[in-house]
């Protein structure tokens, strides 16, 4: 990983209760990284699908579908254009249908993007898909409220693929936005209150 401040190359962090603190060997910029694991990419894309296995679309908006809305098509287009969309088997969705229709990420309902979500993550981390970054740091009630559908399990991993994206010097511009929103959402979201609403999240 390189410097956010200087570009030089972090030689290895020292981790201390799971933090992994990088210093800048050449301008002494350090850099910390709570809850660092050292995940390989195949780590984080075995523990994503282990999450997100088994899960369907549902009545949830689909990749064609969100199209629709986003092209503001009225209903019975967005009805004929669902018939296209995978519905059981996330894993099958290619990566060109993803990238091209990355809008639908904005359009999508909570069981839409749960069924969704592991298919952009794990095809940005092979490179084959603009990741979806924006949507899991760029948070405010509405988007929050599209993550509702996940389960902790599936929120775990997700919030592992974040803190992986903090090691990863391609991800480089958009750290602060990774490090708020982890601090401010993905890790308070089951151990603590919803962060705005002062109710406990897993009560």
């Amino acid at each position: 990983m390189k410097c956010t401040s200087c570009s030089y190359r972090y030689p290895e962090s020292d981790i201390v209760d799971n933090v992994a603190h990088f210093v800048c060997s050449k301008c002494g910029h350090s850099h910390a990284v709570k809850n660092y694991q050292g995940f390989t990419k195949a780590q984080i894309i075995e523990k994503i699908e282990a999450a997100f296995s088994g899960v369907t679309l549902g009545h949830g908006i689909g990749l064609f579908e969100a199209q629709a809305i986003d092209d503001y098509e009225n209903e019975a287009e967005q009805k004929r254009r669902r018939k296209q969309d995978e519905k059981t088997n996330w894993n099958a969705i290619t990566p060109d249908s993803l990238q091209s229709c990355h809008s639908s990420l904005s359009f999508f309902d909570a069981d839409g993007m749960r069924f969704h979500l592991p298919a952009f993550i794990i095809g940005s981390i092979k490179g084959e898909v603009e990741d979806p970054l924006f949507q899991l740091t760029n948070l405010g009630h509405h988007l929050e409220s599209r993550l509702d559908s996940l389960n902790i399990a599936q929120h775990q991993a997700v919030l592992g693929y974040l803190t992986w994206c903090l090691t990863e010097e391609e991800y480089g511009k958009v750290h602060p936005d990774i490090v708020r929103a982890i601090a401010g959402y993905w890790a308070v979201k089951f151990t603590n209150k919803t962060p705005g609403t002062g109710r406990f999240a897993n009560g």
